[in-house]
């Protein structure tokens, strides 16, 4: 059996067996279902090799079958791409675009301005994800797994958790599925 090269979708993981992780499943289910609940970020939190990706690859599976309206980037130290946010705003926003072609006007106009390269990231996730989602009023899920092996040499991680606290209040709700290694940073 040949191994899948690690890209940011995480082709090279595989989803949980049947009967498996039910419960971590069905919380996960319940959270994104929620229309009341407040907490948009869904941490699952473990230790290496716990089955944390295969959850995550799961429920990646299971609500493209449902058809939500979704967006992945799976971290890993494997290659520069999969450990960098370089290119974390473009490909979630590509993917929401695949999944809601209405979206890719306000996120075309945003990439087009003349400044766009000297936006931080914050601005760019807000400006490619949570601005073309709040003006269509669409909620969507994002999952961002193994979010410790992105590299924070230059902050990159910092940047990104930034990011993500200041949209916490976002509506529509966008909910973030995030598992990882219990950080003291995450």
């Amino acid at each position: 059996m040949s191994r899948k090269t690690p890209n940011v979708y995480g082709v090279q993981h595989v989803p949980c067996l049947p009967g498996t992780r039910t419960k971590t499943l069905a919380a996960i289910s319940k959270w994104a279902n929620e229309k009341t609940d407040a907490r948009p970020i869904f941490l699952l939190l473990d230790v290496a090799g716990s089955g944390k990706s295969t959850v995550a690859k799961h429920m990646a599976n299971q609500w493209t079958r449902e058809g939500r309206l979704l967006a992945r980037f799976f971290f890993s130290r494997d290659t520069k791409t999969t450990m960098s946010t370089d290119d974390f705003c473009s490909t979630v926003a590509t993917a929401l675009i695949s999944r809601d072609p209405e979206l890719k006007p306000p996120i075309k106009a945003f990439e087009e301005l003349p400044d766009f390269g000297l936006f931080s990231f914050e601005e760019k996730f807000n400006g490619l994800v949570i601005s073309p989602l709040a003006k269509l009023n669409r909620d969507a899920i994002l999952i961002i797994d193994a979010l410790d092996e992105c590299d924070n040499e230059n902050g990159s991680r910092d940047e990104l958790l930034n990011a993500l606290h200041g949209q916490q209040a976002s509506t529509p709700r966008l909910r973030i599925l995030a598992p990882g290694r219990p950080e003291f940073d995450i």
